[in-house]
């Protein structure tokens, strides 16, 4: 009996010593900046993980934080059909680091937090959002009316709900129109013939040189976390010049700030190009400029629905900024074909802001995160 035990006990540890364990990617993200980071998506290459997890085609992965509580994730394609990267969300405190570990294994289910479409029942607008606020782009349909706008309009919401598709349907059937606030927002930005907030658009002899409303959009990738599009547009003219542009977009949860990519095609050594914020007329000019990458502007305030606050942001400054054209611009030169990246955005007063320094401050503290990134150590 005694020996029939022992021959149970070593048969279980050896197929216990041969049984292949879990393995674990550890990822350590450090926050070397001086300010608080709330939800920030860190991103790594998706090769990484399936060669350390030695990931065969269809198993899925969790990640989790150091509570061992899972947290939503997304597989970036950039619109190649192919995973590329790996991003999640991460709070930390200034200095802090965090350690996050992934598995393989069946993730729980979580409420995506972006969106985006085009919209062909609405005149071929784009619109798009995240839980923080929305915009959109105006499209064929709208430019074949004879409205014709380059620019991005903004959506203030005072909800974290996804709303672009009840909003649009509300609004087409007379139930409930979303140039009026309901509880959760409404749209009362006025963008027409300018670049709205923060688009870019070429410059000759001081003068902005506007594409029409886009032809084409693809969606590169919708959510959870992420979505990122494509536009492209009718070549216009520039100081003479041809010039073709493609515009991509992307918006993560959480923040209300758009990344932007510009590309423009030109037959010249050099271009100048401005990002612009369209300002109202013969209305005061609120504004913050700082060439180290910040424009901001205040709309004048609506008695009813409060104040849009509105910025971009380039990580690399600008050499100049100025008011021109019916906008708040800051202008750069610019190598035609290369890609051009900044971030546009705004807040309101009604989910967040209380002043145009509370405006200010944010979009400072913004500019930071984007100069000092999360640094990330995969172990």
């Amino acid at each position: 009996m005694q020996i029939r035990f022992l021959t149970l006990l070593l048969a279980t540890a050896i197929f216990i010593a041969c049984s292949p364990s879990k393995q674990v990617l550890t990822v350590e993200v450090n926050n070397p900046g001086s300010i608080d980071r709330e939800n920030e998506m860190v991103e790594i290459a998706w090769e990484t993980v399936q060669q350390k997890l030695s990931l065969s085609t269809g198993e899925t992965i969790i990640i989790t934080d150091g509570n061992g509580q899972q947290l939503p994730y997304q597989l970036v394609t950039n619109g190649t059909g192919n995973r590329e990267t790996f991003i999640f969300p991460v709070s930390l405190q200034a200095g802090q680091t965090a350690s996050f570990q992934i598995v393989t294994g069946e993730p729980e289910a979580f409420t995506p937090l972006v969106y985006g479409r085009l919209v062909p029942e609405r005149k071929d607008d784009f619109t798009w959002e995240n839980n923080r606020s929305a915009f959109r782009v105006y499209g064929p349909a709208l430019k074949a009316t004879g409205e014709i706008s380059n620019g991005m309009d903004f959506w203030a919401k005072k909800t974290e709900s996804l709303i672009i598709d009840k909003w649009y349907k509300d609004d087409l059937a007379g139930v409930a129109s979303y140039h009026e606030d309901h509880g959760e927002g409404l749209d009362f930005y006025k963008v027409g013939r300018t670049l709205g907030l923060g688009m870019t658009a070429p410059v000759d002899n001081d003068t902005l040189c506007l594409g029409d409303n886009f032809v084409t959009t693809e969606i590169l990738d919708n959510g959870p976390l992420r979505i990122t599009f494509k536009l492209t547009y009718d070549p216009y003219k520039a100081g003479g010049k041809t010039v073709t542009e493609t515009r991509i977009i992307s918006l993560d949860a959480y923040t209300l700030f758009n990344k932007v990519t510009n590309i423009f095609e030109v037959d010249a050594d050099e271009l100048t190009v401005a990002t612009g914020i369209v300002m109202e007329k013969d209305k005061p000019e609120i504004t913050y400029g700082d060439n180290s990458g910040i424009i901001a502007y205040e709309t004048p305030t609506d008695n009813v629905n409060g104040t849009i606050y509105t910025a971009a942001i380039h990580p690399g400054g600008f050499s100049d900024i100025k008011v021109a054209n019916g906008h708040y611009l800051g202008l750069n030169n610019y190598l035609p074909g290369s890609s051009y990246t900044y971030y546009a955005g705004g807040g309101w007063s009604k989910a967040g802001f209380d002043s145009f320094e509370d405006w200010t401050q944010f979009v400072k503290k913004e500019k930071e995160k984007i100069d000092h990134p999360l640094t990330i150590q995969i172990k």
